[in-house]
């Protein structure tokens, strides 16, 4: 997996957000243009911002989100959040809690594990083990997660007010150190991750409640927005179609993009033909990845009508018609 695009992907979302201050509707990617199948199943699970505290809670936005981009799915997502639990207590409630579930699990835990170490003071031998420990139970619901061949989301623990005191400061350094130890876990396993830490960070006045831990509604919203964006490119890498998108704009006048899917990577033929079956150009003759692309045409030398352009692979052949029009 591509790691490195998995942070930008969440900077870019990060932008996205505080511009459009958590509008109502998400930006679709183009994994809901190509999920072909009917439903999305998404199993959350952890302790209290998974449970949601006060009133709050992150489903039911990530709902909206999906319902929005993905019209006509079932989505499913459930609840599988104990307040005050560390990952040793949620470890053997995992199996459970994805028995007969498909589809995609969150994993948001280790708050509590920081908070209960940086309780007691401890050296730095027994603080390594306690990591250590959270790291251990972290890849067995990873393993879990894969023998029930569910794909899995990795999130990152928010920090914690300092402002609250000492133990919160100490709980903050482990937080930091478990993160790096997720991220890590993500790249090794090959799974996906939602910086929930980046997206909160220490803005505890906009993001958090008044006990400095627990998110409020915009803090649960840009959760909903990070997990959407891990979730569709989780989709994009391994669950879309061979697709081919309809260019635009359409009609086009002096350059038009073409967007499509792969379920692999493999070497992509486009060519554009005239109507009548003339060959007109090449669009591309490349290797690409798994996931979704786009190409842009130069369309300068071209008459104006209607083309055809066709995408070759693996054997399979994809067509549309795009219109080329005169400059006004």
């Amino acid at each position: 997996m591509n790691y490195r695009r998995v942070i930008l992907l969440n900077i870019f979302l990060l932008c996205m957000v505080a511009m459009r201050g958590f509008a109502q509707t998400p930006s679709c990617s183009a994994a809901s243009k190509f999920y072909i199948k009917d439903t999305i199943n998404i199993t959350t699970f952890g302790a209290s911002t998974v449970a949601g505290i006060n009133g709050f809670s992150f489903q039911p936005y990530l709902q909206q989100n999906f319902q929005y981009c993905y019209v006509g799915k079932t989505i499913s997502i459930t609840n599988n959040g104990i307040p005050g639990q560390t990952t040793t207590q949620g470890l053997p409630r995992f199996a459970a809690a994805i028995q007969g579930r498909t589809g995609f699990v969150f994993i948001l835990m280790g708050v509590n594990d920081a908070l209960e170490l940086a309780k007691t003071p401890a050296t730095t031998a027994q603080v390594n083990t306690a990591i250590k420990t959270t790291l251990e139970n972290m890849q067995k619901m990873i393993d879990i997660a894969t023998q029930h061949n569910m794909i899995t989301v990795i999130g990152t623990i928010q920090n914690v007010n300092p402002a609250s005191g000492a133990v919160n400061k100490t709980a903050n350094k482990y937080i930091a150190t478990i993160n790096a130890g997720y991220k890590k876990l993500v790249a090794q396993n090959h799974i996906y991750l939602a910086d929930i830490n980046a997206a909160l960070g220490n803005n505890f006045g906009k993001y958090y409640q008044a006990d400095g831990l627990h998110p409020n509604a915009a803090g649960d919203k840009f959760i909903a927005y990070v997990l959407f964006d891990s979730i569709n490119y989780a989709i994009e890498s391994k669950l879309l179609v061979i697709g081919l998108d309809q260019n635009f704009p359409n009609p086009a006048n002096t350059k038009t993009t073409i967007g499509f899917s792969l379920t692999q990577a493999g070497t992509v033929d486009m060519e554009l033909y005239t109507i009548t079956g003339a060959h007109s150009k090449i669009i591309t003759q490349n290797t690409y990845n798994s996931g979704y692309h786009q190409v842009d045409v130069d369309l300068t030398n071209l008459s104006p009508g209607i083309y055809i352009y066709v995408m070759q692979i693996a054997g399979r052949q994809l067509s549309k018609k795009m219109i080329v029009v005169k400059s006004l």
